[in-house]
């Protein structure tokens, strides 16, 4: 297997996105994995379907506004992330060098420390499996009032491009930038995507568990990383869990 890591195996895709052939090659873990483990084969998926689908876009005369300097939804937005993602950006962050691994970690604290303040973090933490889509909603307002900046936010650039959740990649628009400051509020267009990854991550978390999955805000991850470490720990078969990730998330 020249030039690939050793324990892996190569997955090959062929789709159609939006009457596009795209062709997939991937490598999983040949083994037992935690569901973090096939987030690198599965983000370069959703590139791939991303890319296809800002193709079709453009073929059809729009144009997407978002660009490297446009961070509206990295300053006050509550980018929901999926158990296993949390837990990866957790373990990213224990990889960092000094000084960023400092600041990064004071960024994450200051954050949690003003949704305790504002009497938000149970809410997320302990999603109530109730909540109406108006709850949810309110409760949306009130933390993007805070305008929390997303920890890896640098230089109004990402500094985890590479690793950013799947909410992030796919959270495209074609309306102007200054209307994502107040998406709740301003008729911001989304660019439909045709897969719903962070979905059937959770799925798929919720049939290696036995038990309900829910997002958190990103600024949450380490917090719901740690709370949660048992559950994001379990493993399974590589190969089955992305098989039904993949399927989930493109049907």
């Amino acid at each position: 297997m020249g030039g690939h890591p050793e324990g892996t195996a190569r997955v090959t895709l062929a789709l159609r996105v939006h009457d596009r052939p795209v062709h997939i090659d991937v490598r999983l873990p040949d083994r037992t994995a935690r569901l973090d483990e096939l987030l690198p084969a599965l983000r370069e998926m959703d590139d791939r379907v991303i890319d296809a689908t800002i193709a079709h876009v453009e073929a059809g005369g729009e144009r997407v506004s978002c660009a490297k300097g446009c961070s509206a939804c990295c300053r006050a937005q509550p980018v929901p992330v999926t158990p296993p993602e949390a837990y990866a950006l957790a373990r990213l962050v224990e990889r960092l060098p000094e000084p960023s691994g400092a600041r990064v970690r004071a960024a994450f604290t200051a954050n949690v420390t003003r949704l305790r303040e504002a009497g938000l973090y149970e809410a997320y933490m302990q999603r109530d499996p109730a909540m109406t889509r108006d709850e949810a909603r309110i409760i949306a307002r009130r933390y993007m009032a805070l305008r929390l900046t997303c920890p890896f936010l640098a230089d109004d650039a990402c500094s985890i491009y590479a690793e950013r959740p799947f909410t992030c990649r796919q959270y495209l628009v074609t309306s102007p930038p200054k209307l994502c400051e107040a998406p709740l509020d301003n008729a911001v267009k989304p660019v439909p995507m045709p897969a719903t990854f962070a979905t059937a991550m959770l799925e798929a978390g919720e049939a290696l568990t036995g038990r309900a999955q829910h997002t958190v805000p990103l600024t949450l991850a380490l917090d719901y990383a740690e709370a949660s470490r048992m559950d994001i720990e379990k493993s399974g078969s590589a190969k089955l869990a992305f098989e039904q990730i993949v399927r989930r998330a493109l049907k």
